[in-house]
Order: structure tokens, then C-alpha cells, then sequence
């Protein structure tokens, strides 16, 4: 599951890295994409470790080449309320947020910033909400 922005773009789904203006940037990690316009990223000298970031290929293109441009977002429904959703490296916790303090006391999330809470939980105790927004 990813959050962000997407294109598809000739039949293919790609994530969108910039919006600027009737320019979008395609982002691939498939390096077939060479043969359909995308260039290979080159970091800068100066980047720590360079060799080891992965390799990504983009392409500009005019807003009007794109089939569709949308973004996706995740919450969480847990007990009965909605919350934002982080998702965690191990894959079978989540990260649950509000600025809502009453709500957040309800449900046992401890502060983690001045208007914000938090709460790790496991997959089964929240369902999980895909949302899709046309842009």
C-alpha cells in the first residue's frame, strides 16, 4: 500500500514526483521505461552513498498526455472512529493519528506533539480505508 500521487500513463501506472503548472513528473523504478522516454536520475556528487540509492527514471510530461492523475490515501477505522493512518516497516503495525484531543484520550494514544496523538495497533484491531481522489 502507497500513499501519494499517481498518473497512468499509456496504460501504465506511475507516481508523480512534481506537479508544476501543465507539467508532470513520471516517476518508474522499471528500467525498460529508457525505451518509452524516461532518464536515468543521477544524483548529485555530493550525496552521501549514492551508489547504494535506488535507481529511478523520469519523464516530464504535458497534463494533457496523462489518461488519469489521482491520489491515494489510507485511515483507519478503529473502534468506530477514523483515524490517519501510518504504516510501519514491520507490516503488521500501524501508526494511528489525530489532533482531536478528546478523542484521542478515549482511545489510550499518548502525545507526540503539541496537537497531535498517537497509537501503534496490530492490522486486526483497525480496518483499513483506501481512499481514492480524482485530481
Amino acid at each position: 500500500m502507497e500513499k501519494g500521487i499517481f498518473a497512468k500513463y499509456t496504460n501504465k501506472i506511475f507516481r508523480v514526483s512534481n506537479i508544476d503548472g501543465d507539467i508532470i513528473r513520471l516517476v518508474s523504478d522499471d528500467q525498460a521505461d529508457l525505451n518509452n522516454g524516461f532518464k536515468e536520475k543521477i544524483y548529485p556528487s555530493n550525496y552521501k552513498d549514492s551508489a547504494n540509492l535506488p535507481r529511478i527514471y523520469i519523464k516530464e510530461i504535458n497534463k494533457a498526455e496523462i489518461d488519469e492523475i489521482y491520489e491515494v490515501d489510507y485511515k483507519a477505522k478503529y473502534k468506530g472512529n477514523i483515524f490517519n493512518l501510518s504504516f510501519s516497516n514491520s507490516g503488521s503495525q500501524f501508526r494511528l493519528g489525530t489532533n482531536n484531543a478528546e478523542l484521542a484520550k478515549q482511545n489510550g494514544f499518548e502525545r507526540t506533539d503539541k496537537y497531535y496523538y498517537e497509537k501503534i495497533v496490530n492490522q486486526d484491531e483497525i480496518e483499513v480505508l483506501e481512499l481514492i481522489k480524482k485530481l
